[in-house]
């Protein structure tokens, strides 16, 4: 008997571990997915269907920096750091900066960056179908939540969620004050205490989910991110043929 209990719950730990963990993509797809291209203040992806108005004058960043591993959609929330791989269930597609790379600021630099999910290998979040499921909407909001953990950061207040509808698409919008700690080694480990705000945008794109994440260092910037538009195409389809 005592056996078969130690059984039972070592099946329950596991099943548990499998429910939460994310499972690897069988099929690796998320390499395949373009990344999209940029033209002037647009961005186009046609594996996904849409175009994204960018934040004029702002500078698009070729190369991953420390702040697209600081705000990125995490696969695995219990890891410290995020390496990418063939198998991996989430890819980077866009990076912008209000100010361009290397240049030296008193404040918060804005940012916005745009990110394709995996679905497959997360199947415990379950993406609402219609902006008035309430419960379903909390739910993958804080799921989503879950993996946008930032180090050194802490919650300000409360996470506010809200889904609508664009042109027959849900999207959710999930905002949230933070306040995060950085350390100047060059300034003799100067640490700084700023406080910032982080919005999510999330929708469901040709069996992809993607995701907006804009983080700024006042309301200004921030009501900027949001009023830039996107734009839904039929799958496949590009600007270049309208």
């Amino acid at each position: 008997m005592r056996a078969t209990l130690w059984h039972g719950i070592a099946s329950l730990l596991i099943s548990s571990y499998l429910a939460a963990a994310p499972q690897q993509s069988s099929t690796g797809r998320i390499a395949q997915l373009s990344k999209g291209s940029t033209s002037g203040d647009s961005y186009a992806n046609p594996d996904l269907g849409f175009r994204y108005q960018l934040p004029s004058g702002w500078s698009v960043n070729e190369r991953e920096t420390t702040a697209v591993h600081q705000f990125a959609w995490m696969d695995d929330p219990g890891t410290k750091t995020q390496t990418q791989s063939p198998s991996a269930c989430s890819k980077t597609l866009l990076f912008v900066t209000k100010h361009p790379e290397g240049m030296k600021l008193n404040s918060f630099d804005p940012l916005a960056l745009m990110v394709a999910i995996d679905p497959a290998c997360f199947p415990e979040i379950v993406f609402p179908k219609s902006a008035t499921e309430r419960d379903a909407i909390q739910k993958a909001a804080g799921q989503i939540l879950g993996h946008l953990q930032t180090p050194g950061s802490a919650v300000r207040g409360p996470a506010r969620v809200r889904a609508f509808d664009n042109a027959g698409r849900v999207m959710l919008e999930i905002s949230r004050p933070l306040s995060i700690t950085t350390r100047e080694v060059a300034l003799g480990s100067l640490t700084t205490v700023r406080n910032i705000n982080r919005s999510v945008l999330a929708m469901s794109a040709s069996g992809y989910w993607v995701l907006w994440i804009f983080v700024t260092g006042d309301d200004v910037d921030m009501d900027y991110l949001k009023a830039t538009k996107i734009f839904l195409d039929p799958p496949g389809d590009s600007p270049a043929k309208k």
